[in-house]
């Protein structure tokens, strides 16, 4: 059987996988989402979304690596929680805490840029933020559900990603890798 056409890895996109293993991903990708929908249905949890934005995070930007996991949802919490701070000024019409969760997102960002508290401030923090505050989401969006799916996101996504990583084959060392 011939070999698939070795492929070059650009940075920022993600690495080519061998077709059969991109679709066995694929069917369980698919069945994770429908377990995620089918659970937020039954307890009522919504907007599934939030749960999704979580997983993409995770998955796209930091591999699915486990100890990645925490980091990311802490982050969405707390860029949910500022989007909720101001959405909720905007809602009351009060000025002080508009301008204070707005201080708050500057903050944030400026430990982002700095490198200081990873685990609270993080790039899954500005990802909520910049969602969060689209207009469309401010208007009709209950931010604490959005949290209650976040979290569940965790729950479903991480444990199911987790249990299948340790099920899954590993891989033999290159040899070519192990010369000094």
């Amino acid at each position: 059987m011939p070999s698939e056409p070795a492929v070059a890895h650009t940075p920022g996109t993600p690495p080519v996988l061998p077709l059969m293993t991109a679709l066995v991903v694929t069917a369980i990708a698919v069945a994770l989402i429908i377990g995620f929908v089918v659970i937020g249905a039954a307890l009522h949890v919504v907007p599934v979304y939030a749960g999704f934005l979580l997983l993409w995070y995770w998955t796209s930007v930091t591999h699915s690596d486990l100890r990645a996991l925490a980091p990311a949802v802490i982050g969405g919490l707390v860029g949910t929680g500022l989007s909720y701070l101001l959405q909720t000024g905007t809602a009351l019409g009060n000025g002080p805490l508009i301008i204070g969760a707005l201080a708050l997102m500057v903050v944030a960002l400026f430990l982002v840029i700095a490198g200081r508290l990873p685990l609270v401030c993080n790039a899954s923090t500005m990802l909520y933020v910049t969602v969060f505050n689209a207009p469309v989401i401010q208007q009709g969006e209950d931010m604490r559900r959005v949290m209650l799916a976040t979290v569940l996101g965790m729950v479903w996504f991480g444990v199911t990603i987790g249990v299948l990583g340790r099920l899954a084959p590993k891989a033999a060392p290159d040899p070519a890798s192990a010369q000094g």
